[in-house]
């Protein structure tokens, strides 16, 4: 079954309270214990639900402990931001018709005070503090949100920053998402999935997605045809080698009633390798001036970054180069690693072997525009103006990933 509803905590997953947190809670232990920790030593309380928190500080009286916490934690609420990309997912999510929902461990009214008004109308059920008798991580709050939304376990998929929200999603045998974006460590932290930006969250559910739209033919024709090319390239047995022909045959004829594609065009596309399988390569450049992004226009009138296989004797960075002056007619010098994807987890339709694209953030060294065998124009757009784009290369939400990794100084290469 396929996720419909994302439910999300909000520290640490949608939104960034580190440095309220840690601060306010220095003032308490000052106020409290009148004694000064460093921020570095108040780490481990990201980690941990506020009154464990409390507890290992040797507070004993926690709930008024907390109501002191949360008075200071208010003072400092104008540094609270939204985690990069978040957005951009909600959005994402919303346009593809996901069901949005919270569980926090906030109050009504702190989560008020606290998460952006301009954001709230992406949710459709909150589950705050005070709706439950036990909080996180008794999976109390999840079957209240279960109950007020109506959704199956099987249909949510739960994304929070804590040990105590993957162990509500479990006891309430649901699937748990552990968000690393905002620095958090995994250790010791079992989990359904991890998420190493937000935009891994949105991969996830499509591929799920486009995976049960397309099950059991497309599953069943890629596993075919994978074990009948690996007989090929390792029997010596003539009949053993008619057996592996008819498999990858019986592939064929699988995806050509799947697609509606001819069997003979399959063949040609899915079936003309030989040597054991691997993923293909393709390289994408993605290349600014004045924050727009350089797509070229194949013959088929869609647009896409510059790019194409990997040949046999070019690495990801020549090939990049290459790809770059045949279609686009610039030099260029490839500077970092955007993302390392998956294209059936990303692009459609889904093909029946795999590939692996790398985004390569690249920098102008000259050259022009020439029209060529495989593109009539050239030209660089913002992303609030983008062309309709060959999405089975590049889709807008792989542009997007590479104008953010443009913007961000730090951008940690994203892999699947």
């Amino acid at each position: 079954m396929t996720y419909r509803q994302i439910v999300f905590d909000i520290d640490g997953t949608l939104i960034d309270t580190e440095k309220a947190t840690l601060h306010s809670l220095q003032e308490t232990v000052r106020r409290l214990q009148q004694r000064t920790v460093t921020l570095s030593d108040l780490k481990f309380a990201m980690h941990l639900p506020g009154r464990e928190t409390l507890r290992q500080l040797g507070i004993g009286d926690i709930e008024p402990a907390m109501h002191v916490w949360g008075e200071y934690f208010f003072q400092y609420a104008s540094s609270i931001r939204l985690f990069g990309g978040v957005r951009e997912l909600l959005e994402a999510l919303k346009e593809r018709h996901f069901i949005l929902g919270m569980i926090t461990s906030q109050t009504r009214e702190e989560f008020r005070q606290v998460f952006p008004s301009s954001m709230a109308h992406f949710f459709t059920t909150v589950i705050c503090a005070d709706d439950c008798v036990h909080p996180k991580p008794d999976p109390e709050p999840m079957e209240r949100y279960r109950r007020e939304s109506g959704a199956e376990k099987e249909e949510i998929l739960y994304i929070g920053d804590s040990a105590s929200d993957m162990q509500c999603a479990a006891a309430a045998g649901v699937d748990g998402g552990l968000a690393l974006w905002g620095g958090r460590s995994p250790r010791h932290i079992k989990a359904t999935c991890y998420f190493n930006q937000p935009e891994d969250v949105l991969s996830l559910v499509t591929q799920r997605a486009a995976i049960q739209a397309h099950q059991p033919w497309l599953g069943w024709a890629i596993e075919l045809q994978a074990l009948g090319q690996a007989g090929l390239a390792y029997s010596k047995d003539r009949f053993d080698r008619e057996r592996f022909e008819r498999i990858r045959d019986i592939a064929a004829e699988m995806m050509s009633l799947k697609t509606g594609i001819s069997k003979d065009h399959v063949k040609d596309l899915f079936c003309s390798e030989t040597g054991y399988q691997t993923p293909k390569l393709d390289t994408r450049a993605a290349i600014f001036e004045q924050h727009k992004i350089l797509l070229v226009q194949e013959r088929s009138g869609t647009w896409s970054l510059p790019g194409g296989w990997v040949d046999v004797d070019q690495s990801v960075r020549s090939n990049t180069v290459k790809e770059v002056r045949e279609e686009a007619g610039l030099d260029v010098a490839a500077l970092r690693v955007i993302a390392v994807q998956d294209r059936n987890a990303h692009n459609y339709p889904v093909y029946a072997y795999g590939v692996c694209k790398i985004f390569v953030q690249c920098a102008i060294i000259g050259g022009r525009f020439r029209e060529n065998c495989e593109t009539i124009a050239s030209r660089f757009f913002g992303l609030d103006e983008l062309p309709p784009l060959s999405e089975e290369k590049n889709t807008a939400e792989q542009i997007r990933m590479c104008f953010r990794a443009y913007r961000e100084k730090d951008w940690q290469t994203q892999f699947d």
